[in-house]
């Protein structure tokens, strides 16, 4: 993984924990694995509890965000299904501390027994962020029924944040 200038440790818990990205113009890459990921309750079956797999999300500290009131935003990157997993799409967001920057949604098919993946894109200049942002949040959520989110079943995460402040 190449984290430049950023570094994520992933726990066996499946949360992420991360050193500060410094707003620079260096691009982030992410993988599943960085990813905390949110489960809903699917279905109970003979005292058996199932659940689906929803979201995806990654939050990010800033630091040196004083007196930025806007930002240059691209996330780029793709999300692989099973090739079981059928059509499927997803919707990627971004967020700045709790206000939302940028969002996209995509859809990716299967043919001939291959998922194709989703390629989610979010590219904005000068978006104005919230006084005090001092964390992005990258979520990815399955679109769809829970059913849907239950059979999607998501091979790979690789999306790539690049954050800078216009000057």
């Amino acid at each position: 993984m190449k984290y430049a200038p950023l570094l994520l440790l992933s726990l066996f818990t499946c949360t992420a924990s991360a050193l500060p990205i410094i707003v620079s113009g260096e691009t982030t890459s992410l993988t599943k694995s960085d990813f905390t990921h949110e489960k809903k309750l699917f279905v109970s079956e003979g005292g058996v509890d199932r659940y689906a797999e929803v979201a995806y999300q990654v939050k990010l500290p800033l630091v040196h965000t004083a007196g930025i009131s806007q930002l240059d935003v691209h996330l780029s990157g793709s999300v692989t299904s099973a090739w079981y997993s059928s059509n499927f799409g997803m919707t990627a967001s971004l967020y700045c501390n709790d206000t939302k920057i940028g969002e996209d949604t995509t859809f990716g098919v299967r043919y001939e027994r291959v998922s194709y993946r989703v390629k989610p894109s979010i590219v904005k200049s000068s978006v104005h962020i919230p006084a005090g942002c001092q964390e992005v949040t990258v979520r990815l959520d399955k679109v769809g029924s829970i059913a849907r989110q239950y059979y999607t079943n998501i091979r790979d995460i690789d999306i790539n944040v690049y954050l800078l402040a216009p000057f």
